[in-house]
């Protein structure tokens, strides 16, 4: 006799996932950026150009030497145009006739000058080799995975950073940002599944542990974001804009990309572990898995000091020349920067771990036993099929037991 099966209710986890998605929709629409003003003059457009002779001049009055670089326009709009510049050895790095740069038109006169060296045909054969590498290594995943790379990529340059040149708030744009390019990334990546979902949970209650450290600490350590040049520069050209606010927004994206590495590895050894033995209780997976999640922690944070540091390495060394205590070093703020973001990183990165554990092994254990029991619910009642004698030879074994054979 067939059963009615009662109504599947929404679990917590589908609940939450589906309340964050609205929030990053809502955040998204809120947030973005409204259209460029029309009455704004275009930029200058760089143009390549190819060297087409370099030739050694006398040395200037204070004796340092100076070099005229002769070049061809070869793409754009002043397409065929020849022209020459003076300048200092130093200025430019080596260059030699039939290598590439980039040139730019300023002034009344529509002077050429030489502002960069063309990079297109090394990094387009580096990103052939990744994505060949990703997919080969990867296969369908990888190629989903670099889809994500692509959509974090477009949500980054068409909407955190329009969006901050625009004047919404930073820390706004940068945390519905990095929550629109998780929820992407993690479900491309991974596909629609309960562990990606967990992931997905854990992720963003990590994340706001992150930005409520770095509020506070932030703020504590009075770090305006005004002490590299190039703030300076931005604040120069965006008027009123938060700088402060800047350096917490670069933090929670920089955050964002170690946090769900975190999680996903977390949640895929509390599977791979149910898996092996489906009759692990959530408290045996959860210590088993933290063994993983502690070696985790540790290379992970080491990770992050090592990137802040490579980041900032050429600083460092012009603070190993200054003389000045390292104390004072540490404190300053273009130094506190880096620290707090290593540390407020760190502090975010470690919560993820016994989270993200911790969800996981308690949802794979009940999504087991909801298995278990839609299984029988298909199979139906005792009244539909008599029960096994466990002194019958075809009875299944039980758990825990072994069955012997007379010799």
């Amino acid at each position: 006799m067939a059963l009615d099966r009662p109504p599947r209710r929404v679990s917590p986890l589908t609940a939450a996932v589906a309340v964050i998605i609205m929030a990053v929709l809502v955040g998204l629409v809120w947030l973005w950026p409204a259209a460029p003003l029309d009455d704004q003059d275009p930029p200058r457009a760089q143009m390549p150009a190819t060297i087409t002779g370099v030739q050694s001049l006398p040395a200037d009055e204070s004796g340092l030497a100076q070099v005229r670089v002769s070049f061809e326009v070869t793409g754009g709009p002043q397409e065929g145009r020849t022209s020459s510049v003076d300048t200092l050895v130093d200025e430019l790095p080596p260059l030699a006739p039939g290598d590439g740069v980039v040139v730019l038109a300023a002034g009344e006169a529509d002077e050429l000058f030489i502002v960069d060296l063309q990079r297109s045909t090394p990094l387009w054969w580096l990103l052939a080799l990744f994505v060949a590498v990703v997919v080969l290594m990867g296969r369908w995943q990888g190629l989903r995975s670099l889809l994500g790379l692509a959509a974090s990529l477009a949500l980054v340059t068409r909407f955190v950073v329009p969006a901050i040149l625009g004047g919404r708030p930073p820390v706004l744009v940068a945390l519905v940002g990095a929550a629109a390019v998780m929820v992407v990334t993690l479900y491309l990546a991974h596909g629609v599944s309960t562990r990606t979902s967990v992931a997905v949970v854990a992720t963003t209650v990590a994340l706001a542990v992150t930005v409520a450290l770095a509020v506070v600490f932030i703020d504590w350590a009075a770090i305006s974001g005004m002490s590299s040049h190039d703030a300076r520069f931005a604040q120069f050209v965006v008027q009123d804009l938060d700088l402060a606010g800047l350096v917490l927004a670069g933090l929670i994206i920089a955050a964002l990309g170690v946090l769900d590495d975190v999680t996903v590895a977390q949640a895929s050894t509390v599977w791979a572990l149910h898996d092996t033995d489906p009759r692990l209780s959530s408290r045996h997976l959860f210590h088993t898995a933290m063994a993983v999640g502690r070696d985790h922690i540790a290379s992970t944070v080491n990770t992050l000091f090592l990137a802040y540091a490579g980041a900032s390495l050429t600083l460092l060394v012009v603070f190993s020349t200054s003389g000045r205590p390292v104390a004072d070093i540490l404190t300053s703020e273009v130094v506190a920067i880096e620290v707090v973001k290593t540390l407020v990183g760190s502090l975010g990165l470690i919560s993820a771990v016994p989270l993200t554990t911790g969800l996981a092994a308690l949802l794979v254990v009940r999504r087991s036993s909801w298995e278990v029991d839609e299984s029988r619910r298909h199979r139906g009642h005792d009244g539909d099929r008599p029960p096994a004698d466990p002194a019958s030879p075809n009875a299944p074994p039980r758990l825990g037991t072994i069955r012997h054979r007379e010799t």
